[in-house]
C-alpha cells in the first residue's frame, strides 16, 4: 500500500528539531548584538577622549595653572598624581570638540551610552598633561 503524506511522529519530529535551531539561533543573535552595543561604546569612548585631548591640547595653559586640581591615576608602579582638568562629555560636546548625532527631547546633543541606553553627557573626562603631551581619560 502507498503511503501519502507524513506521520505525526515525522511532524512532531520536524517541529521540535525546528524548534532547537530557532532556540539557538535567537540566542546566537543576542550574543552578537551585545558584542556590536559593546563595540560602539568602546569606539565612543576613544572618540570622546581624543575630543578631549584635544581640548586639553587647546588649552593647555589651565593645566599648567596654579590652583588645578590633582588627579590621582593607578598605575603598574603604583599611583601617579597629576595636575588635571575634570571636564564633562557635556561641556565637550556644547564646544564642538565631540560630535553627536543623537538629540534630547529638547533638541540638545546627548551622548548615549550604546549599552546601557542611558545619558552619558553628565560623566567626567580627566585630561592631563604628562612629559608635555596631553591625554584624556573618560571617567564614567
Amino acid at each position: 500500500m502507498k503511503k501519502n503524506g507524513f506521520t505525526l511522529v515525522e511532524l512532531l519530529g520536524v517541529i521540535t528539531i525546528l524548534a532547537i535551531v530557532a532556540v539557538l539561533g535567537s540566542y546566537s543573535i543576542s550574543e552578537v548584538s551585545k558584542i556590536i552595543k559593546t563595540n560602539l561604546w568602546n569606539n565612543k569612548i576613544k572618540l570622546i577622549e581624543n575630543g578631549a585631548a584635544s581640548f586639553g591640547e587647546d588649552n593647555r595653559y589651565l593645566m599648567m595653572a596654579d590652583g588645578t586640581s590633582k588627579c590621582t591615576f593607578m598605575e603598574s608602579e603604583g599611583e601617579e598624581s597629576y595636575h588635571c582638568l575634570e571636564i564633562t562629555i557635556d561641556y565637550l560636546l556644547k564646544r564642538n570638540y565631540v560630535t553627536t548625532d543623537d538629540r534630547d527631547s529638547s533638541d540638545n546633543k546627548v551622548m548615549i551610552n550604546d549599552v546601557t541606553g542611558e545619558s552619558v553627557n553628565d560623566k567626567i573626562v580627566y585630561i592631563w598633561l604628562e612629559n608635555n603631551i596631553v591625554y584624556a581619560k573618560y571617567g564614567g
